[in-house]
C-alpha cells in the first residue's frame, strides 16, 4: 500500500506542475506523418519481434507518455501549438513553432519527459504486488511496463547528446561553466558515439550522428534565450538527480531482465 500511496503522490504533484498543460486544442492531432505511417508500423513490428507483443507495447506507451510529458510542459511554458509526433524508428519528439524564452523553461520541458513517468511507474510496480495471482496476464505486462518506463526513460536522462539528459548537462553547463559548453558538448557526443562503436550499437550511432546537427544549430540558440541564474541551476539539478535516481529503480530491474 506504500507504494501504491507513492506512486499515486507522484501522479498527483507531476498533474499539478503541469497543470494546465492538457488544455487547449491540439491533443487530439498527436502528428502522426501519414508518409512515414507505414515505415512506423514496421517499427512497432520489429518491436514486438525483438522483444516479444509485451515489450514492444510497453516501449510504444513510455514512449507516448514521455513525449506528453514534454508537450504539455511545453504548453505550460506557453508554447499552445506544441504537438509531438511519432518518428519511424527513433522513437517520438515534441515540437513547437517557437524555442523556449528561457533556460530554465528550456530544462523544464526536457526534464518532464522523463518526470512524467515516474508516477505511472510506480503505479505499475504497485499494482503487480496488490493483485491477486490469478490476474497473472495482467500483472506480467504491468511488471513489464514498469521496467521499460523505468529503463527507457532513465537511459534518456544519461548525459549524451542529443538525449534529453545531455540537453539538461548543456544548460547547467551554460550556467555555472559559460566557457565550457562547446567542450562539454563535444565531448558528450564523442562519449555517446563511441559506446555506441563499442557495443555494436550502430543504429544509435546513426541517432548520434543525426543529432550533431542539432548540436551546431544549439550553439546559437542557447545565446539567444535567457540565462538561468545558478540558484535556480541548483535547484534544477536536484531535481535532474532525483529523478534519476527514482527511474534508477525501475532501470536496475530492467537490465537484469535483460541478462
Amino acid at each position: 500500500m506504500l507504494v501504491l500511496a507513492l506512486s499515486l503522490g507522484l501522479i498527483a504533484v507531476t498533474g499539478y506542475v503541469l497543470r494546465g498543460g492538457f488544455a487547449g486544442a491540439g491533443w487530439n492531432r498527436v502528428g502522426f506523418d501519414v508518409n512515414a505511417l507505414g515505415l512506423s508500423a514496421v517499427a512497432i513490428a520489429a518491436a514486438i519481434w525483438f522483444f516479444g507483443w509485451q515489450y514492444g507495447l510497453a516501449f510504444i506507451i513510455a514512449i507516448m507518455l514521455h513525449e506528453i510529458g514534454h508537450v504539455a510542459a511545453f504548453r505550460v511554458c506557453g508554447h499552445k501549438d506544441a504537438q509531438f509526433r511519432l518518428i519511424p524508428l527513433f522513437g517520438g519528439v515534441a515540437v513547437s513553432r517557437s524555442l523556449p524564452a528561457s533556460h530554465d523553461k528550456n530544462l523544464f520541458i526536457s526534464l518532464m519527459g522523463p518526470a512524467i513517468c515516474l508516477g505511472p511507474m510506480a503505479l505499475c510496480f504497485a499494482m503487480v504486488e496488490l493483485l491477486p495471482p490469478s490476474a497473472y496476464a495482467i500483472t506480467n505486462f504491468l511488471y513489464i511496463q514498469g521496467l521499460v518506463l523505468g529503463g527507457l526513460n532513465l537511459f534518456n536522462l544519461l548525459p549524451f547528446w542529443p538525449l534529453d539528459g545531455g540537453k539538461i548537462t548543456r544548460l547547467l553547463t551554460y550556467t555555472f561553466f559559460p566557457k565550457a559548453t562547446r567542450a562539454v558538448s563535444i565531448i558528450m557526443s564523442a562519449t555517446a558515439a563511441a559506446l555506441c562503436v563499442l557495443t555494436h550499437s550502430y543504429f544509435l550511432l546513426l541517432f548520434v550522428l543525426i543529432g550533431w546537427q542539432g548540436l551546431i544549430q544549439s550553439e546559437r540558440l542557447i545565446e539567444i534565450q535567457r540565462p538561468m541564474r545558478k540558484s535556480t541551476a541548483l535547484l534544477a539539478l536536484a531535481a535532474y538527480l532525483a529523478t534519476a535516481a527514482a527511474l534508477f529503480t525501475g532501470a536496475a530491474q530492467f537490465v537484469q531482465s535483460l541478462l
